[in-house]
């Protein structure tokens, strides 16, 4: 199957959440206490929906289609330097989705004249980064939105011109 990756539009901003959710539930949670995965991936509601609408950190995203469904989401934020987001339906995991959407992530940081990007990564999507040259630059605690702390590991690229 082809994977078909994109800008995101107004009306993908629930699936973008949906995606997401299903991600860290599905595939996260093995490496993540309750806690964590609870307040990484609480229930989606319409605030959700507008915060992702309106865009405050100024990320530039991307979702990920199979035969017509998202099935995987990207987020860079250019102006930090910041891999914000990567994640991918638990179905559509390990089928190239990630890498496509890396890449095409990295493209745009290079349209951007990055010299390089970071990300914080989740213990689970460690190895995932590194297979696609992202260094670990140590552990480190994530806060998420909530205030949770979440193991996470600081990585890096750097980016060619």
């Amino acid at each position: 199957m082809t994977v078909c990756v994109r800008a995101m539009r107004a009306e993908d901003a629930r699936a973008f959440l949906e995606v997401h959710r299903a991600a860290i539930r599905e595939i996260a949670a093995a490496d993540y206490p309750a806690a964590v995965i609870e307040a990484w991936a609480p229930p989606i509601t319409e605030g959700d929906i507008e915060r992702v609408l309106a865009n405050l950190d100024g990320e530039v995203r991307l979702v990920a289609q199979i035969e017509g469904q998202i099935v995987g989401l990207g987020a860079i934020v250019p102006g930090n330097c910041e891999l914000r987001a990567c994640y991918v339906a638990p179905d559509a995991a390990r089928g190239g989705v990630g890498t496509a959407i890396i890449r095409a992530l990295e493209q745009i940081a290079c349209e951007h004249h990055l010299a390089f990007l970071e990300l914080d990564s989740s213990l689970t999507a460690e190895p995932f980064y590194r297979s696609l040259g992202y260094v670990s630059q140590g552990r480190i605690t994530h806060r998420l939105d909530s205030g949770q702390p979440m193991a996470s590991i600081k990585m890096r690229k750097e980016l060619s011109p």
